[in-house]
């Protein structure tokens, strides 16, 4: 094999390899997948071009020419295309035996296969039962560098259907997208979203990676909005349980702001919010707090809550209280000294004013 363009697209993954013959094979290929051809339907100029504009377009990881009967000379307007857009483009000489190397490429992609998903499966029972991952530290030592830094990112895709074709085909797009990871790493499903962990990758090419992931979904699958969650980069392969967590709780604050990509450093009080398993314990909270409150709004149609909501806001700062709800300075203060009754409180204690404040961070939560 020589490859003769697009060198720099040569470390995508490979899902399969397929032979095309008729540009009409070429819509049901998958992204990743690699396309082979004697070159009988493509011996044009313009009917190869159009076959490899075409596999770019579907994400293909390349083309393999058996160059020597219908096709000799490649030309140069091809290989500048491939070259452009880093489509790897190889030629093997007629004398080969195209079965062969179908069959080699097809047994190496299967064998990578079931390497990926049982690595999975060590990574995914180490996030159900922390102890199980020492157990296969030995296993995952010659995958990755377990006593260096992993980064854990949970990919969500909106609108997908919940079946195995769909999944295996978003996994093939995004691996794609996300290209060369220049570091040890592993994909894999697990709660109805990808994973990605990476190993001693710094944070900031993990950042830039997945702005420009979603910077391309946009554009190729405005259907299937995505979302992205990154935890923190820390030490070790035990590192990896809680760091999930934590790439949870940055996601599960991108699906409520509505961010495209949130890091857990990044999202203060909602670290601790987010990292709360049982709902119901943060759900009772606001409930025990306000409840005076909520009573009292319900029953005389006002706005206490709100009220104290804005005057812990501007940290008490009645004029522009007044100000933001358009309402007269001595309303917000006849207000403010009812909050103060019916709650059994003076505000003056900063404990005491953390613990509303926190109760409207669960709010904003919901």
């Amino acid at each position: 094999m020589k490859c003769i363009a697009g060198k720099e697209g040569c470390s995508h993954p490979i899902g399969w390899v397929h032979i095309v013959e008729d540009p009409t094979i070429i819509q049901f290929l998958w992204s990743n997948d690699l396309a082979l051809t004697l070159g009988l339907g493509f011996q044009s100029e313009k009917a190869l071009m159009d076959c490899i504009i075409k596999l770019v377009k579907r994400n293909c990881v390349g083309l393999i020419i058996n160059t020597g009967k219908y096709i000799n000379e490649i030309p140069d307007s091809i290989l500048r295309y491939c070259d452009q857009n880093q489509f790897p483009l190889i030629t093997i000489p007629w004398e080969i035996n195209v079965n062969m190397v179908i069959k080699d490429i097809s047994i190496r992609c299967q064998q990578d296969s079931i390497g990926e998903q049982k690595l999975a499966q060590y990574f995914i029972k180490g996030f159900k039962n922390e102890e199980k991952l020492e157990q296969y530290r030995d296993e995952l030592k010659s995958h990755f560098d377990t006593e260096g830094s992993f980064q854990i990112s949970i990919v969500h895709i909106s609108n997908l259907e919940n079946t195995d074709i769909q999944h295996q085909r978003i996994l093939a797009r995004l691996q794609f997208y996300f290209g060369t990871i220049q570091c040890k790493y592993i994909f894999f499903w697990y709660e109805n979203n990808l994973i990605l962990i990476t190993n001693n990758l710094p944070m900031h090419s993990l950042q830039s990676l997945c702005e420009k992931v979603i910077h391309i979904t946009k554009i190729k699958l405005e259907d299937f909005p995505v979302f992205i969650g990154i935890g923190n980069s820390e030490i070790d392969l035990k590192s990896l349980p809680k760091n999930y967590k934590k790439a949870k709780a940055a996601l599960k604050y991108a699906l409520h702001f509505n961010h495209s990509i949130s890091r857990f450093k990044d999202i203060g009080m909602y670290q601790i919010l987010y990292s709360i398993e049982d709902e119901s314990i943060i759900e009772n909270y606001y409930r025990e707090c306000f409840h005076p409150l909520i009573e009292y709004d319900l029953k005389h149609h006002s706005q206490l809550l709100l009220t104290f909501e804005y005057f812990l806001k501007y940290k008490g700062a009645i004029q522009i209280v007044a100000q933001e709800l358009y309402t007269h300075r001595n309303t917000i203060n006849y207000r403010i000294s009812k909050i103060k009754s019916l709650l059994n409180c003076d505000l003056e204690d900063s404990e005491e004013t953390f613990k509303y404040a926190l109760a409207f961070y669960i709010k904003k939560k919901e």
